[in-house]
């Protein structure tokens, strides 16, 4: 009886080249002697080859199709996929002929959808209502082309034809002229009298208020350094010091911190509270290196209000010291040892699973192909809580959805998890990730026994994304100060956004208040704001200043 060649040699060998023949004579030997294990093992194993290839190709071949659409390459590629089907000629030319239909079919649709977004004939949107409209240039028919070639006669004006572009004033530096009359007795010249001085962010200052908010949103918001608005100001004319402009925009941040305590105090008494961290650097003399890693703080209640809040370190005695006092009801954060401090505080913890998913993904990348089935999952089990925010559901509608559709997959998932801890080395990729599941699964299953807990913690990492941007730009705080202020303009910037109003509005007309000496805090806060009146409505409920 002829030497039957192993398995793994035959793989090894004939996959970089492949050889049909070869490996056909070696499947029929052993279908002759009845070889049926040896035959089965490496019919696995020439699938098992298969599908790795097809993985890997179908990878490659996304990632071509994302970079180069139209490619010669990426043809190859697909050619190059190891399970490709061969049809019969008839069923091949029906479905050929089926699929040239449905093209046809959806480019159809795809040209009907494309026109039906064009308002205009040129396909050009409308500009927004509210956009003020500046005249521009006005051509006029000039010469002999106002004369008629037919009749000589003058012609007359009938309309005008009008093209509008989006265009922009730039923004100028003014000396604002504030004038208080003076008074005197012109009979026995012993009386002056001075009109009052309006209060001002800073007694004796130079900036105008205008030039703060813009300073203050462009800093926080936008991640302008306090030098380049300088720089620009100084290629104006304009005699701006970058030391004097971060003073004064610190001193209207001063002014809002009523506000800020307001927020704090609406996210601690919100039924649904979520909260992440990020990292802050402080400069610090007494530090060997001169700076120190402090730490922001985002909590973020009832999908309304975002509180920043700076600590000294990352140290979980700041973050408890915060919530000292507080009773929590439901909170989401991640897996964190610094977030215990939460369900000491009485709250039902919630776990992200998009961290739970993460690893996974890594492990995935990384070539580990255990791991797909585990991403399957949670795709799926993802894609629930999408189609009911498409679907606009309640909260309580939400909850039964995942009950009837999220619940088996988790089960699944719960399953896969228990048989993959026994086959992962702990060390792997795969092994953290499986490890980090099974250590938080009673957190990262919340969702399914509290109505009001998210599946993930993705808002608040995506509030987070305006500080980050920052932090790359600046590089670092002055002084714990300079960063707790930084967390107070962001508490209202952040807000704001989530509220639905403009953060350079609401802060300009709000310092207009508090200088005109509003004492009402109700009248100031976010929620109460409303631009298109003078002042906005009171609230019924009584806010401690």
């Amino acid at each position: 009886m002829a030497t039957e060649p192993s398995t793994a040699k035959l793989i090894a060998s004939d996959f970089a080249a492949p050889d049909l023949e070869r490996i056909r004579r070696f499947i029929v030997e052993a279908a002759k002697e009845g070889a049926i294990a040896v035959l089965v093992s490496t019919l696995m194993a020439l699938l098992t080859r298969m599908r790795e290839l097809n993985q890997e190709l179908t990878r490659r071949l996304g990632w071509k199709n994302r970079k180069h659409p139209a490619s010669e390459k990426l043809h190859r590629l697909q050619l190059e996929l190891p399970f490709v089907v061969r049809l019969e000629p008839e069923q091949s030319a029906n479905d050929t002929s089926k699929g040239a239909e449905n093209d046809d079919e959806g480019e159809r649709k795809k040209r009907k959808k494309r026109g039906a977004k064009k308002p205009d004939a040129h396909g050009r949107p409308e500009f927004p209502e509210h956009l003020p409209r500046v005249e521009g240039d006005v051509q006029r028919v000039e010469g002999d082309c106002r004369i008629c070639p037919h009749c000589a006669t003058e012609c007359a004006h009938v309309t005008f034809k009008v093209t509008k572009k989006l265009d922009m004033e730039p923004a100028r530096f003014v000396v604002r002229e504030d004038k208080r009359e003076v008074v005197a007795c012109q009979h026995c010249h012993e009386h002056i009298a001075t009109a009052p001085k309006r209060d001002e962010v800073l007694d004796r200052g130079v900036l105008g208020d205008e030039l703060l908010v813009q300073a203050l949103v462009d800093h926080y918001q936008d991640a302008v350094p306090w030098e380049r608005m300088e720089r620009r100001a100084r290629q104006e004319g304009a005699p701006l010091s970058a030391n004097t402009l971060a003073a004064s925009c610190g001193r209207v941040i001063d002014l809002f911190d009523p506000i800020v305590r307001h927020v704090f105090k609406k996210c601690m008494a919100s039924e649904y509270v979520a909260l992440d961290a990020t990292s802050l650097r402080v400069l610090d003399i007494k530090h060997p290196l001169g700076i120190r890693n402090g730490a922001l703080w985002l909590l973020q209640g009832a999908h309304c209000y975002s509180c920043f809040m700076y600590a000294e370190s990352g140290h979980a005695d700041h973050l408890e010291a915060k919530l000292e006092g507080y009773k929590l009801a439901s909170a989401m954060c991640d897996g964190s040892p610094t977030n215990n401090c939460v369900e000491r505080a009485g709250a039902k913890r919630g776990g992200c699973n998009s961290h739970g998913r993460r690893g996974l993904v890594e492990a995935l990348r990384g070539g580990d192909h255990r791991a797909l089935e585990g991403v399957r999952l949670y795709g799926e089990i993802f894609h629930v809580d999408a189609e009911s925010k498409r679907a606009g559901e309640t909260v309580e509608q939400r909850f039964a959805r995942r009950h009837r559709d999220s619940a088996p997959l988790v089960a699944e998932l719960e399953a896969w998890v228990q048989a993959r801890a026994g086959d992962v080395e702990p060390k792997s990729t795969l092994g953290k990730a499986v490890g980090y599941l099974r250590r938080q699964w009673a957190r990262l299953t919340r969702f399914l026994h509290d109505p009001l807990m998210d599946l993930t913690n993705n808002e608040v990492e995506r509030d987070l994304r305006t500080w980050v941007l920052d932090r790359k730009t600046w590089l670092f705080c002055g002084h714990d100060e300079s960063a707790r202020r930084a967390a107070d303009a962001l508490t209202i910037i952040t807000t704001c956004k989530k509220l639905g109003h403009d953060p350079r509005r609401y802060i300009r007309d709000t310092l207009k208040r508090i200088l005109d000496g509003e004492k009402d805090l109700n009248a100031l806060l976010p929620e109460n704001y409303q631009p298109d009146l003078q002042r906005p409505a009171m609230a019924e409920a009584d806010v401690a200043a």
